[in-house]
């Protein structure tokens, strides 16, 4: 009977042990782990330049009216164009009534700005919208794709090594130049965290890392929204779709191969209707900038090269100027520019005339990469009016990257060429084997590159045939983005066969031959003393 009643007692003591619920040493080295820790430095360094006094964004050059205006948003301040860009506005008036305006624009920015909206309404109550709730907006988006870039560099390496990768990567993508952006309405606070998730997705399903569908969801959903956020980003969704689809052989299941077939046939629609119905948003000025600060610049002969646009070779004498310098504002404005000139430039054919003079097309692209490593445009300000900062004034807290990028790096397309070699030299056998052995996957780290560097490349020519050498701005970023991702990835790889090779060595022994050799010395020495 009694040893019925220990035995009871001893069952009592081991369930009351097992439902108190126990700390285990893991669960903090999970939270220490390079990765995690890596996402919040980046918070706590963000929230200090973007969220506390001195506010740090963008100026505005209107190039954002129709999001703005179609967000029901209005510029509070009566400032003109100079001080727009000279200044960044933290504060903007919400309209009370919906604003019918006909410049009004609807893309994939407008989500983010309206659930920004519905947050700052909710803890203020006023009809101001703080920019800093959009920035809060975007943080939390980019700091998901930081966490998933993080993984993937510091795949299969030890703690002390991952964190000097993930190091790298603070100093790298938390440069206030290009954080800065997050706080503003450009197009680059969204395609600066969609162009991460979009590429770490498909190296991270290479990896094994996480949930397939949680990744094939983040490729499909960042394509899209970067699809969406204007019509020169469109026709990515044709080669993301493909790529999609592609994605099926990865894994075996049915519902994934439909979601793969799915969404990626639903992107590369979603792509050619926003094609055709989103407004290009190329003007004269863009136009007149892709011939006299493109063709006409690089060619030998431009009355030539306005021969074959069909072109009175008169208007060679514009060569070189820029829209608002050549001819006075009536002459730009009228009839016989518009019919003998502007009507007879497309990006189509600029295209086909670069493609027909690759001499031309290889020094734009120099001059464009030479622009690209610069991301900090001169003439947009980053502080407000009311911080007592000079007009055009930019922080150099935490720039030390985006310094040596525009100061020492080459610029030109020689240099990316050679980069672009090194790239795929390292990389195309993991895709080789992965072909030999039929397992998708192996080939996914390098498509994620080659993703990236597609895009950027895109980005590159797009902004050349669009708008020459001038206002290159929103493409060259991107390309400066892609640029940065991958040879991050390739140093953290870098990094790793570093670490693997100090492996290999046998401290010890060294350690002991050291001190032996030492020793030997000390006893040399001995023998000549008196």
């Amino acid at each position: 009977m009694k040893k019925n009643s220990d035995t009871s007692k001893l069952l009592r003591e081991i369930e009351l042990n097992q439902s108190i619920p126990k700390i285990q040493v893991g669960s903090f080295s999970h939270l220490f782990k390079p990765s995690n820790m890596g996402v919040l430095v980046l918070f706590c360094l963000l929230l200090y330049v973007l969220f506390l006094p001195p506010v740090i964004g963008m100026g505005d050059d209107r190039s954002s009216a129709a999001i703005i205006s179609g967000s029901n948003l209005y510029q509070l301040g009566e400032f003109t164009p100079k001080e727009s860009m000279a200044y960044f506005e933290k504060n903007w008036g919400i309209r009370e009534y919906y604003n019918d305006s006909y410049n009004a624009q609807i893309t994939a920015q407008t989500p983010f700005i309206n659930a920004a909206k519905r947050l700052d309404q909710a803890y203020t109550w006023d009809w101001l919208f703080d920019m800093r709730f959009y920035g809060a907006v975007i943080l939390v988006f980019y700091l998901i794709g930081m966490y998933f870039l993080f993984e993937t560099v510091t795949y299969g390496k030890r703690s002390k090594w991952a964190y000097v990768s993930v190091g790298l990567g603070v100093i790298i993508f938390g440069d206030t130049a290009y954080t800065a952006w997050i706080n503003s309405f450009y197009t680059q606070a969204l395609s600066f965290f969609l162009v991460i998730i979009l590429g770490t997705s498909l190296i991270l399903m290479g990896q094994e890392k996480l949930n397939d569908d949680l990744l094939i969801g983040c490729f499909f959903l960042s394509s899209l929204l970067l699809c969406l956020l204007n019509q020169q980003y469109a026709l990515l969704g044709l080669f993301l779709g493909i790529l999609g689809i592609n994605l099926k052989y990865v894994n075996g299941r049915k519902s994934y191969r439909r979601i793969c077939v799915g969404c990626g046939a639903l992107l590369m629609l979603c792509s050619l209707v926003a094609f055709f119905i989103m407004p290009n948003g190329l003007t004269n000025l863009s136009a007149y900038h892709s011939m006299t600060r493109g063709v006409l610049m690089t060619a030998d002969n431009p009355e030539q090269a306005l021969k074959e646009f069909s072109i009175n070779p008169q208007y060679a004498v514009l060569t070189g100027t820029s829209y608002y310098q050549a001819i006075s504002p009536e002459t730009m404005d009228g009839q016989v520019m518009k019919t003998e000139f502007f009507n007879k430039v497309n990006p189509t054919e600029v295209a086909i005339y670069y493609l027909a003079n690759p001499g031309q097309l290889y020094e734009m692209l120099n001059r464009s990469v030479n622009s690209s490593f610069n991301i900090r445009p001169g003439w947009l300000g980053n502080y407000e009016k009311t911080q007592g900062y000079p007009p055009g004034a930019q922080t150099s807290f935490f720039t030390s990257w985006s310094y040596l990028k525009a100061n020492y790096l080459p610029g030109n397309f020689g240099f990316i060429i050679i980069w672009m070699g090194l790239l795929i030299g390292v990389y195309v056998r993991f895709f080789r084997k992965g072909i030999i052995e039929k397992n998708g996957r192996n080939t996914l780290r390098f498509v994620g590159l080659m993703t990236w560097l597609f895009i950027g490349l895109w980005e590159l020519y797009v902004a050349i045939i669009t708008s020459g050498d001038t206002d290159t701005l929103g493409h060259l970023f991107i390309f400066s983005l892609t640029f940065d991702l991958i040879s991050f990835v390739v140093l953290g790889k870098f990094i790793h066969w570093i670490e693997k090779q100090l492996r290999k060595v046998d401290w010890e022994s060294r350690k002991q031959a050291f001190f032996n050799r030492n020793k030997d010395q000390n006893k040399d020495q001995g023998g000549y003393r008196l």
